[in-house]
């Protein structure tokens, strides 16, 4: 039976779990709105790009007192920055962008890892459920041998309680699981959209972890939360060139006419405004905010790289003591060898019971090793989500 219960999911079609990430991708709210979030936001900054409109002015002045007629005046001018701001201004704007892309990405990958966690819990209580199901039915069995057996005087009233008691204990098991799987599945439509999912998964995703150096280097190639930091900390630098050039002159050039009675007056416009308060502190702000980004996008990294090793040491020591329990587990049917003991008089009733219950314990220490591997792998590898 140990054998069964430990290979019993691999004849069985089941979905994968990137086809149900997929799904839940693709209808949750929280995504979809970030989605639309990121594209306002891109438009935003494509439109910091473009040079501000230009400036028109005009004026109605009727007759006064010592001049007869009215005048009349009109302006329109184009106001810009040197040619420098707006090369500067370009590559801010999609630094920006880029940060919004992976802000997002960011947003993402945590709802799909929180989706992944839970799919991994459901996958752990259909196999409890599948173990309480099967030792439900041994149980019913026992219970009803030793209702035959009272009533022929081969049993007494302690072993009849003591089978009841491990029926009601099996019985109040596999309703708890039943309810924590209805709560899953919950947590996984509100995921989902509010939309229901076809959860025909029954065994966890065939993922095997990488060698440290390059699960490292991959984690600092395209994990999105360190991605999303050093484009913060390029885009720091960049600021700090963009706000010393808004302390070069700032020009205008336009027309200009005015019209008194019968005389005209046209020509060009030309303006400059020199910035002469506040430069220095403006610049000197925009260079401790880059330091400050720098060596908080440094802390960041150097924390990565610490959890990633302590997770990467954290299942190692797991995956050997699944390979531990696999080992034992499946070369001993310890169920059948205590019903043969019970049948042949070599154990009590009681002792049955002991025993089986050390051995569901060990069975149910196996089952939440297992769950915990896979869930510290999905951990690990959240940045590929």
């Amino acid at each position: 039976m140990v054998l069964f219960l430990l290979t019993f999911s691999v004849s069985v079609y089941s979905q994968t779990f990137n086809a149900i990430l997929k799904t839940i991708e693709e209808n949750n709210k929280e995504i979809q709105a970030g989605n639309k979030f990121v594209e306002s936001k891109t438009l935003e900054y494509k439109q910091d790009k473009k040079l501000a409109g230009p400036e028109l002015s005009y004026g109605y002045f009727p007759n006064n007192s010592s001049v007869p007629g009215t005048k009349e005046v009109f302006e329109v001018s184009q106001s810009f920055q040197m040619p420098c701001f707006y090369r500067n201004q370009a590559v801010y704007s999609n630094l920006m962008i880029n940060q919004e892309e992976l802000s997002h990405l960011v947003l993402k990958q945590n709802i799909l890892a929180e989706a992944k966690s839970l799919l991994v819990e459901y996958v752990y209580l259909m196999k409890q459920v599948f173990v309480a199901d099967k030792r439900l039915k041994f149980a019913e069995d026992i219970y009803n041998a030793y209702l035959i057996r009272i009533e022929v005087g081969d049993a007494n009233a302690l072993e009849i309680n003591k089978a009841k008691l491990h029926l009601l204990q099996v019985q109040k098991q596999e309703k708890e699981l039943r309810t924590s799987i209805m709560a899953v599945k919950e947590s996984l439509k509100n995921l989902n959209g509010g939309k229901d999912l076809n959860l025909s998964i029954n065994d966890y995703p065939n993922e095997n972890i990488s060698e440290l150096d390059t699960l490292l280097f991959e984690k600092l190639t395209i994990d999105p939360e360190l991605l999303y930091n050093q484009k913060v900390v390029e885009a720091s630098k960049k600021n700090i060139k963009l706000t010393k050039n808004l302390q070069l002159p700032n020009f205008s050039l336009g027309y200009g006419s005015e019209t008194v009675v019968d005389e005209k007056f046209r020509g060009l416009l030309v303006g400059v405004s020199i910035p002469l308060w506040g430069s220095k502190n403006a610049i000197q702000k925009a260079k401790i905010e880059s330091e400050y980004y720098n060596l908080n996008n440094v802390s960041i990294t150097e924390t990565k790289i610490s959890d990633t090793k302590i997770q990467f040491e954290k299942i190692l020591s797991l995956q050997e003591n699944l390979n531990s329990y696999n080992g034992v587990l499946g070369s001993v049917n310890i169920e059948d060898l205590l019903n043969k003991s019970l049948e042949s008089g070599e154990i009590s009733i009681l002792e049955f019971f002991t025993e089986m219950f050390y051995f569901y314990e060990i069975y149910d220490d196996y089952l939440l090793v297992e769950k915990e591997y896979h869930q510290a792998l999905a951990d690990l590898y959240k940045f590929r989500l």
